[in-house]
């Protein structure tokens, strides 16, 4: 996680300038109108991929604007799902304003000028993808924005966007890029079906893998997570979980979830102070620490206590 700006940390004289040039300096640029004084406001960021991130804004009144000139000079095809957290404002794009109410997704294209006026005291949290990552048209993007809350993915969607800042700031490298790519596929098919496309079923089906993995990474330390239950809360039966999971996988769900967390027990296991290995064992959803200690050595040819003994004595790098 990187804060792009905390006006808290900067004189008051220079707070002006420094929100000004943040919204000019990024990708595509925009510009800011502010409402009253004195100014706060803290800009966060997490990137999940190269061409997907989320940040999380806030503070006093104040609108963001993107213009015909910033369009002219500089129009990458992406788009922002947005998820306002607190507080009262609107999206105006072509015309037409449209309420930001607090708990509700918000699409906008960015390829053309729109306006977004956070009118109270606000927080939001922002998704910005490019439309190749998501997988989708400008055209598609277009038509989807006004319609959001009538896809069947809105609501799945929006808890996703609600919890994903929060998430994915803690998260190694290799689950932030996997939970960027879930999120490209929930993208897709929120737009899709939201614009009214014929693919829009099969939207959802493709994504189904990356709603599965995602399902059952959240899941990791939980022991009553099993391929049933997982199937259950898709509205799938098993017999269909396993055909989708073996179209991107060789490994089978069971044998996915123990792999995770072993290489989950392995992070923690370098955890500086040292964690216990029972203590190792419940955080990733084994029974107890002698199953774990039976399935990390099948896995990996040592026991917890000397993988981790063997690391220290190689200079491991510590976790904190």
């Amino acid at each position: 996680m990187t804060v792009l700006l905390d006006t808290e940390l900067l004189p008051e004289r220079e707070r002006r300038d420094a929100l000004h040039c943040l919204y000019e300096d990024q990708n595509p640029p925009r510009r800011v109108q502010l409402a009253s004084e004195p100014l706060r406001h803290r800009v966060e960021r997490v990137s999940l991929t190269p061409h997907t991130h989320v940040l999380r804004t806030g503070g006093s009144p104040l609108q963001v604007v993107r213009t015909e000139r910033h369009v002219r000079r500089e129009a990458p095809e992406c788009l922002a799902i947005g998820w306002h957290r607190q507080g009262q404002g609107l999206v105006s794009v072509a015309g037409r304003d449209t309420d930001l109410p607090a708990g509700h997704l918000n699409c906008v294209d960015m390829t053309r000028p729109y306006r977004v006026a956070h009118t109270t005291v606000n927080q939001h949290d922002v998704l910005v993808i490019s439309n190749l990552e998501a997988g989708v048209s400008v055209d598609s993007v277009r038509a989807a924005a006004p319609a959001l809350r009538a896809s069947p993915m809105y609501d799945l969607v929006r808890a996703h966007v609600a919890g994903l800042f929060a998430a994915a700031r803690s998260l190694p490298s290799e689950p932030r890029l996997l939970t960027g790519q879930a999120t490209s596929a929930l993208v897709r098919a929120l737009v899709t079906t939201a614009a009214g496309s014929k693919g829009g079923y099969d939207v959802l089906q493709d994504t189904m893998v990356a709603r599965l993995t995602m399902h059952m990474e959240a899941r990791l330390a939980d022991r009553a997570l099993t391929v049933e239950s997982v199937a259950v809360a898709h509205s799938i039966s098993v017999r269909h979980f396993y055909n989708v999971w073996a179209t991107d996988h060789e490994l089978t769900p069971a044998q996915w979830i123990i792999r995770r967390r072993l290489e989950r027990a392995k992070q923690l296991l370098l955890h500086d102070p040292p964690r216990s290995i029972s203590g190792v064992a419940r955080r990733c959803g084994f029974a107890d620490a002698s199953h774990f200690g039976r399935r990390f050595r099948e896995a990996f040819g040592t026991t917890p206590g000397d993988w981790r003994d063997a690391r220290r004595g190689a200079g491991w790098p510590r976790q904190p």
